[in-house]
């Protein structure tokens, strides 16, 4: 054999090992904090420790909708017949302003939520995962015009809400 052919193989040999232990993200793996065998999570609604009202309801409809994007899992929003329990206390909420109109407004805010969370398999009982202190931190555009301001914070805690949820459900089946 000649020198590029012998180069060739070698190559080709150490793509194939390089790719033996590569799988998709969000799919499970060694990494995964969720064990093989998992078909059902369940996901009761999470506590709510803040003054910001139906933060906790969001944020637990966004993980079932994260958990059933992904393709893998069935989520429901109750503990029963679950083979692992996503649950949780969303334990602050807080937005600071970070960029400021020429009139003062503020236009930009950066949103930060903590959270108590913890991965449970059913049986045996056991913690799979736990995060006491679980921080997610986001920057969101507010609108131009005070007339939607009400209209704009339900639209903005969903989507801090499938931000959050995203953040969670990669750390968990990313090993993150």
């Amino acid at each position: 054999m000649n020198r590029p052919s012998i180069l060739g193989i070698v190559a080709a040999i150490l793509f194939a090992a390089g790719c033996a232990g590569y799988h998709l993200a969000g799919r499970g793996g060694e990494s995964s904090f969720i064990p093989d065998g998992v078909r059902v999570i369940g996901v009761p609604q999470f506590e709510n420790r803040t003054d910001q009202p139906q933060l906790d309801l969001r944020i637990s409809e966004a993980l079932i909708n994260e958990f059933v994007r992904r393709g893998r899992y069935q989520a429901r929003p109750d503990a029963r017949d679950a083979d692992v329990i996503l649950e949780g206390s969303i334990e602050s909420y807080r937005t600071e302003p970070v960029t400021f109109s020429v009139g003062g407004r503020y236009e930009r805010v950066e949103v930060t939520v903590t959270a108590r969370i913890r991965l449970v398999q059913s049986a045996p009982e056991r913690v799979l995962w736990a995060q006491n202190h679980f921080i997610f931190r986001q920057q969101y555009e507010l609108p131009k015009t005070p007339v939607t301001q009400f209209d704009r914070e339900i639209i903005a805690i969903e989507e801090i809400a499938r931000d959050f949820a995203l953040s969670v459900v990669t750390t968990l089946l990313e090993g993150m």
